[in-house]
C-alpha cells in the first residue's frame, strides 16, 4: 500500500500552483514503478465566521473552474512563511472585512489528496465585529449574513456544493452545538 518516492520533476510552473510527475515503487508489488502526477499547493484556510447563535458569514463568488456562482466561507491561501492562524485573520479581514476576538482551530482537511497537496486549516471565528472588505485584485465576492439552519438546509437540498463549506458547517453541527 506505501509509495515510496524514486524521482520527481516539475512539469510545469505556475504562479503558485506546480504540477508535478513523480515515478513511485509500490510497495509489496514486486518492484511495479508507477508515475504519479498531481498539483503542489502551498495550503490554505477556510474561516467559520459566527455571527452570532443563529447567522454566519458567507460569501459567494463566480468559481471560473466550475462556471459557477457557489455559497462558501470565506477563505484563501497561505503566503509564503505565513502561519494558518495569520491567514485567516488576514481572509477573513480581506473578503468580509469583519475581524474576530475569538478564534478556535477546527483541525485541517485535504481537499483533494489524490491530485492535490493542498493542507486546508479549519478556523471559527467568533465575537465579529464589522468593518470595510479589501478583497485582492480581481477578486468579487457578495457576503451574506445566513441562518445557519438555512445553510445546513442548502446543503442538503444542493444549493451549497463547496466542499470546505460543507466542512465547516458539520464542525459547527458537532462542535458549535447548533
Amino acid at each position: 500500500m506505501i509509495e515510496k518516492q524514486l524521482s520527481s520533476k516539475i512539469l510545469h510552473k505556475g504562479r503558485f500552483l506546480d504540477f508535478i510527475e513523480d515515478q513511485v515503487e509500490i510497495e509489496n508489488s514486486g518492484g511495479i514503478v508507477a508515475p504519479r502526477q498531481y498539483f503542489s499547493h502551498p495550503g490554505g484556510v477556510c474561516i467559520i465566521p459566527i455571527l452570532d447563535k443563529d447567522y454566519i458569514v458567507m460569501v459567494r463568488q463566480f468559481r471560473t473552474p466550475v462556471g459557477e456562482v457557489i455559497y462558501e466561507f470565506p477563505a484563501g491561501k497561505r503566503d509564503k512563511g505565513e502561519a494558518p492562524l495569520e491567514t485567516a485573520v488576514r481572509e477573513l479581514k480581506e473578503e468580509t472585512g469583519f475581524t474576530a476576538k475569538t478564534w478556535l482551530d477546527r483541525g485541517f482537511i485535504y481537499p483533494s489528496p489524490g491530485y492535490c497537496t493542498e493542507k486546508l486549516y479549519l478556523y471559527q471565528a467568533e465575537d465579529l465585529a464589522s468593518g470595510t472588505d479589501n478583497p485582492d485584485e480581481g477578486e468579487i465576492l457578495e457576503i451574506e449574513i445566513m441562518k445557519i439552519a438555512k445553510a445546513f438546509e442548502m446543503v442538503k437540498t444542493g444549493h451549497i456544493l463547496d466542499a470546505k463549506t460543507i466542512c465547516g458547517l458539520f464542525h459547527l453541527s458537532t462542535r458549535g452545538g447548533f
